[in-house]
């Protein structure tokens, strides 16, 4: 029993590497980018997309540089359930702010400056929303993430911008640079040569 705690630590310790930062940082750069190209529903792909990168990601540059340790196969089970469920909200979160941008469009046309002041700040807003789940990996991060995307949505009203894409890139720019900064440490203190020479 006084393992389980370990346990629980070694599993939240193992997104620390900042893998899964990054691709949350480009998905939504990326996600802004097809919005400010009109191509809203093109956007809606890239998270599956995401999910075998971030698989392969881990299997080619963070699990050779460490010896993983052995986890319960409840515990696995618990946490792969958890990170389904996270990439399930983060599509429902995608597909309501799809549902926004369908609605302003239908109530007042293609031109998307006729949303309300604080109605473009919507899906930034949700993006914040969602970048709260990251708490599911054990990554308290991102709750930084998600204050300042909250802090993009609020200005981007105040400031009454007409780019809700705009919005949701900027919320990327925090993970992305916090992502490539983790990932720097992480290669620099698990060497590949380190890890090759113990085997």
């Amino acid at each position: 029993m006084t393992t389980l705690p370990l346990e629980h630590a070694l599993l939240r310790r193992s997104f620390d590497d900042g893998w899964l930062d990054i691709l949350v940082g480009t998905g939504l750069i990326a996600i802004g980018t097809a919005w400010l190209l009109d191509a809203v529903i093109a956007g809606a792909a890239i998270p599956a997309i995401l999910v075998p990168v971030w698989l392969a990601g881990r299997k080619s540059i963070v699990e050779p540089r460490l010896a993983q340790p052995r986890f319960r196969e409840a515990q696995l089970q618990a946490k792969r359930r958890d990170l389904t469920g996270w990439f399930i909200l983060g599509a429902a979160v995608l597909l309501a702010e799809i549902a926004v941008v369908f609605s302003a469009h239908r109530a007042g046309g293609a031109d998307i400056s006729l949303l309300s002041e604080f109605a473009v700040g919507i899906p930034a807003a949700l993006v914040a929303v969602g970048l709260l789940a990251g708490l599911v990996a054990g990554a308290r991060r991102f709750i930084l993430y998600s204050l300042a995307a909250f802090g993009i949505a609020a200005s981007g009203a105040l400031l009454q911008s007409e780019a809700p894409g705009l919005l949701i890139a900027l919320c990327g720019v925090l993970p992305l640079v916090s992502g490539g900064v983790l990932m720097l440490r992480f290669l620099s203190r698990h060497p590949l040569t380190e890890r090759a020479g113990d085997e």
